[in-house]
């Protein structure tokens, strides 16, 4: 496929409280190394995104804060939409912002600022050879156990499970009339969304530092890492 006449749109979803973060600032608006988290993860997106536009969707009670932020740190803010009451809701509003011409749509979490070029590659490349929605994912490294209830649990396999992240890529038209089905709690991801709709998943290989902030100490490892990075940068001069 000629990419050039490919149209991508990458859709950052940003709207959480960031409840099991804790505190009154939502996670994506964190420190990392110097900026917020989320402008790392917006500026990484359209680094690799193949000319996509962004849009970043926020719940209404932060886009001006966060349009605030964007002016103290000179960082352009671009499309913003206003998130839902789920995860579902937020993209949802976000695909009616997504121009019809678009062909090619990715889903990211705005709270995963570590995306890089080798695995936004993996994730579009194999759109163009044909698939119509593909997902990161990493084997797990941990044993896992089934819950079977009453406190009891028994051992599974975990080379049949994989962990999913983000981005998730799909064909524009198909998350669209994925998304026109309707919302179940159970939808946890696009991927199963689409996948309820009747639409296969396929995998590509994700990445572990691909890491998703969820609780302090996650954040913390970052800094660490982004601290660690800036020092080497300075040691070269």
């Amino acid at each position: 496929m000629d990419r050039g006449k490919t149209e991508y749109c990458h859709i950052v979803v940003a709207g959480g409280t960031g409840s099991r973060f804790g505190g009154d600032l939502p996670k994506q608006f964190r420190l990392l190394g110097e900026r917020p988290v989320l402008m790392h993860t917006v500026e990484r997106i359209r680094r690799w995104g193949r000319g996509g536009e962004v849009i970043t969707v926020l719940s209404p009670e932060m886009r001006g804060y966060w349009q605030e932020e964007c002016r103290k740190y000179g960082f352009e803010a671009g499309r913003i939409v206003d998130g839902g009451a789920t995860r579902w809701h937020s993209v949802r509003n976000a695909l009616e912002a997504v121009p019809k011409s678009v062909k090619t749509v990715s889903v990211h979490d705005g709270a995963r600022p570590m995306i890089d070029g080798a695995l936004m590659d993996r994730l579009l490349d194999a759109v163009e050879r044909g698939a119509r929605a593909v997902v990161p994912a990493i084997e797990p490294s941990d044993s896992l156990r089934e819950l079977t209830g009453e406190g009891g649990s028994r051992a599974v396999e975990r080379s049949k499970f994989r962990m999913v992240q983000t981005p998730q890529v799909f064909d524009r038209d198909l998350l669209w009339r994925a998304y026109g089905a309707g919302y179940r709690p159970e939808f946890t991801d696009d991927a199963s969304v689409v996948e309820a709709f009747g639409e296969p998943v396929a995998l590509v290989e994700g990445s572990k530092r691909n890491i998703k902030i969820t609780y302090p100490w996650e954040l913390e490892f970052l800094n660490f890492y982004f601290e660690k990075e800036i020092n080497k940068i300075t040691d070269k001069r």
